[in-house]
């Protein structure tokens, strides 16, 4: 009975492939041949799930692209303010001090009263409450 065994063994560990093979197989067949197709349904609710998780990727995507655009838009605008500002004083902006400016407007991200202090601070510029709001 060992000597049975030993060889079952032996066989098992030489052919595991196929014995692997032959069981993932019948798995396969069972799930796809029940009367319910229920194999089917399930792949086909799962491609459904994944078109669904994709829209609302997409659609989220979309919306994070939006907001970067409507905030490098509200920048612009902001920085075009500053500039008409300090020309109105016969000051030019120097480039480093541009490149401030723009760090400074996103970081404050439409906090006006932030946005006031931090560049009067940097421009010498004083803001009145009336020019925040």
């Amino acid at each position: 009975m060992i000597h049975f065994l030993k060889k079952l063994w032996e066989l098992i560990q030489k052919s595991w492939k196929y014995i692997l093979g032959f069981i993932v197989a019948i798995i396969a067949i069972a799930l796809t041949s029940s009367k319910k197709d229920e194999g089917f349904n399930i792949l086909k609710r799962t491609r459904k799930d994944q078109k669904d998780l994709d829209r609302k990727v997409d659609k989220i995507l979309a919306n994070v692209d939006e907001r970067n655009k409507r905030i490098d838009e509200e920048t612009q605008k902001r920085i075009a303010e500053i500039e008409e500002k300090l020309k109105e004083k016969n000051e030019k902006l120097e480039q480093s001090k541009k490149d401030e400016i723009e760090k400074i407007v996103r970081e404050t991200d439409g906090n006006p009263g932030e946005l006031a202090k931090r560049l009067s601070e940097l421009t010498g510029l004083s803001v009145s409450k009336n020019d925040v709001e």
